[in-house]
């Protein structure tokens, strides 16, 4: 049990450390100006010298605002293109407004693209996830049929029970049905939109 609260204050430590975005020697070797670049060129906001500050401060040192912005201001030339929004766009990663206006533009029709791309993929995914689910309760419906079907077939019941089995069994059926025709549509649906996602994909243009 000694052992253990050493081990957890170092486990608690290296856990706050990770969260830093610069550590000591970084900070007190920091080339603001090529850090606001890098930070620039990510996207980040020119809030994030923030973070720098943070981690910096227990090793005395303050960021140099004015390189750093410098630096950021020549990152987001980089940053802020069309092809890059398009990147940006079709992960799907959110736009933080980083952009300055005579960049904004272009970048946001790369992004736009990119987006419309990405949404296009999920709905696709999801259909066809949904289409996975209704075949695996169609499945297991078809399987219950065949059990139903033996019992009335083979098996010596009450009147009541023989009812009960058969209601049971027009339930099931008329459930199947209802899944086969949601799968059809949910097949057919992203078979289609599998075909426009493939035209815009072809006709975009920024790679």
């Amino acid at each position: 049990m000694n052992n253990f609260r050493p081990a957890l204050y170092l486990l608690a430590a290296a856990l706050v450390s990770g969260c830093a975005t610069l550590n000591k020697s970084e900070c007190r070797e920091a080339d603001w100006q090529t850090i606001g670049l890098e930070d620039g060129a990510k996207g980040h906001p020119l809030t994030y010298i923030g973070k720098h500050r943070k981690a910096c401060a227990e090793y005395g040192v303050t960021p140099d605002l004015d390189q750093y912005r410098l630096g950021h201001t020549a990152g987001l030339t980089q940053f802020c293109t069309p092809a890059n929004g398009f990147k940006q766009g079709r992960s799907g990663r959110s736009y933080n407004d980083v952009c300055p206006t005579e960049l904004e533009g272009r970048f946001l029709a790369g992004y736009d693209s990119g987006r419309e791309l990405h949404d296009l993929k999920a709905e696709i995914d999801r259909m066809l996830r949904e289409a996975r689910t209704a075949d695996a309760e169609k499945t297991a419906l078809e399987q219950n049929l065949q059990n139903v079907e033996t019992m009335l077939v083979s098996g010596v019941m009450s009147a009541s029970d023989r009812q009960a089995l058969l209601d049971e069994f027009k339930r099931m059926q008329k459930r199947q049905a209802t899944l086969e025709v949601y799968i059809t549509d949910l097949e057919l649906g992203a078979a289609r939109m599998q075909g426009e996602y493939d035209l815009l994909d072809s006709s975009h243009g920024y790679y």
